[in-house]
């Protein structure tokens, strides 16, 4: 009863104008960025991000969204269609929904794609609605020795999300907890790190470096590099069935399996919907009950992957809204809507502004069903922007990111700040290093400070506390378990060669 009860008056709170209006046009914009080759929500997200500013804060929060619900579900046109992932959550849709084109089967694989990421992201709104209250309940148990340990369990679990460029993770989540810290310390009123500059006392800004590191470089990224070549012959194929709206059904275990992984991983802090969905792909690989082998054409394997995408959504969302931990990079620059209108999430929202998180909850289900009912009407004609020139592509980002950046301050000093970290993520891109997580370290930068001051300073310096809480030491417990683990695994392997870990 209290789940209805939140979702009406959720769905009362997206009656104003402002968040009426919004909840489309995110959707639609959703949907067209997640078609065009290069651009994925977090490009869009950021330069969106800067004129939410005059919105309210719910009608801010629901455009990027929609933005980043319907980007997934774009993203699947690509993979499908022109063998380009929107995004990397989609490269295990591309894997068996371009064979389903090559083939003919084009409006079959994207029915499929789209109705099971339908259930998806309906599942995890739900999963929200149920899960966020009770996390919440829990989170009000942290203390700040609590707090410290979760945001080391999120870097840790940054780092292991990049498994194999751990090191370059670490090291640019280290730098976004640096930057974080740069300006006048909020206790002595010292300066730090500004080497004189008038515009750093008020330390470096969220949405300038979000706008650089995700729009402008990316931009940049895509006017450098060679126009792709795409089989034109497949727009014609594109399209919707019935049958295959009904098909994702016949398979519940695969179905299953994907709404499982995805909303379980994305509870998980900073890991993001990739690792659930390529785990959902290959869980379902093992017991398929179609016969078509994977990775040619099997119904099953896009079932799995388009759950786990999409229900991943709603799950990063909780730890938004409960811990103040951006469950991926997306949800990220989405903190800043809180932000920028100082609302700070956490167990204390709740009772503070219920309208946001009931109204979060209503916003998901809203949008789901607004993106479903867009591709329905629209998808053969959304299928050609995967054929726009990424070039050009790029130099429109380009020029709306120098726009945004102007317009979050009307200063030049964050266009500055914007091109600065713009070539910035060029270089990184370049030399494959990720920066995600420098957006992670700096969103949670200054609450790490802030509860390890409280921490040291009612300690008188000691880590006691860290050990004499039951729930900091838990945890603490599982971060050494996840560092340890390749060590440990080997030994075990040594142990018993016989066994596969």
């Amino acid at each position: 009863m209290e789940f209805f009860n939140s979702l009406a008056q959720g769905m009362n709170a997206l009656m104003g104008w402002q968040t009426a209006l919004a909840l489309p046009i995110g959707a639609a914009l959703g949907i067209v960025v997640g078609v065009l080759p290069g651009v994925g929500p977090g490009v869009t997200i950021a330069v969106l991000l800067p004129f939410t500013y005059g919105m309210t804060p719910l009608a801010g929060i629901s455009l990027l969204l929609g933005v980043y619900c319907g980007a997934f579900y774009g993203g699947a046109v690509t993979s499908i269609l022109i063998r380009t992932p929107g995004e990397a959550s989609s490269i295990m849709t591309m894997f068996d929904g371009y064979p389903m084109a090559r083939a003919g089967q084009a409006q079959r694989a994207l029915s499929l794609a789209f109705m099971s990421a339908f259930v998806g992201g309906v599942v995890s709104a739900l999963l929200l609605g149920i899960a966020a209250r009770p996390m919440a309940h829990f989170a009000a148990h942290f203390g700040a020795a609590e707090n410290v340990m979760a945001i080391l369990l999120a870097a840790v679990c940054v780092g292991k999300a990049y498994s194999r460029q751990f090191f370059g993770a670490m090291m640019m989540m280290g730098l976004g907890f640096f930057l974080a810290t740069v300006g006048i310390d909020p206790n002595s009123n010292e300066q730090r790190y500004t080497f004189g500059l008038p515009g750093v006392l008020s330390g470096i800004p969220l949405v300038p470096v979000a706008v650089g590191l995700f729009g402008m470089a990316q931009a940049l990224v895509m006017v450098s590099s060679p126009v792709p070549y795409f089989d034109p012959t497949l727009i014609g194929r594109a399209g919707l069935s019935w049958r295959g709206f009904i098909e994702p059904f016949r398979y519940p275990r695969s179905m299953g399996k994907g709404l499982f992984l995805g909303a379980t991983i994305g509870v998980l802090p900073a890991v993001g919907a990739a690792l659930s969905t390529s785990l959902a792909y290959f869980w379902a690989q093992r017991s398929a009950h179609d016969k078509t082998p994977f990775g040619q054409g099997n119904p099953e394997g896009i079932v799995a992957a388009e759950c786990a995408n999409n229900s991943n959504s709603g799950g990063a969302m909780i730890t938004v809204l409960t811990l103040g931990i951006p469950g991926d990079a997306i949800t990220a620059i989405i903190m800043g809507v809180f932000v920028v209108h100082g609302i700070v999430p956490g167990p204390s929202l709740f009772m503070d502004r219920p309208e946001i998180i009931n109204g979060v909850l209503a916003a998901l289900l809203v949008i789901n069903v607004l993106i479903l009912v867009l591709l329905v009407l629209s998808v053969k004609s959304l299928a050609r922007l995967a054929y726009v020139n990424p070039r050009v592509l790029g130099l429109a980002i380009l020029a709306l990111c120098f726009v945004g950046a102007f317009s979050a301050a009307n200063s030049m000093y964050y266009v500055l700040i914007s091109a600065a970290f713009g070539l910035f993520g060029l270089v990184c891109a370049r030399a494959n290093i990720p920066t995600i997580p420098l957006i992670l370290g700096m969103v949670m930068g200054d609450t790490l400070e802030a509860a390890l001051r409280q921490v040291l300073g009612r300690s008188e310096g000691t880590l006691t506390p860290f050990v004499t809480r039951p729930i900091s030491l838990a945890i603490g417990v599982l971060i050494v378990f996840i560092v340890a683990w390749p060590w440990l695994r080997q030994g075990l392997q040594r142990a018993w060669p016989a066994r596969s870990m």
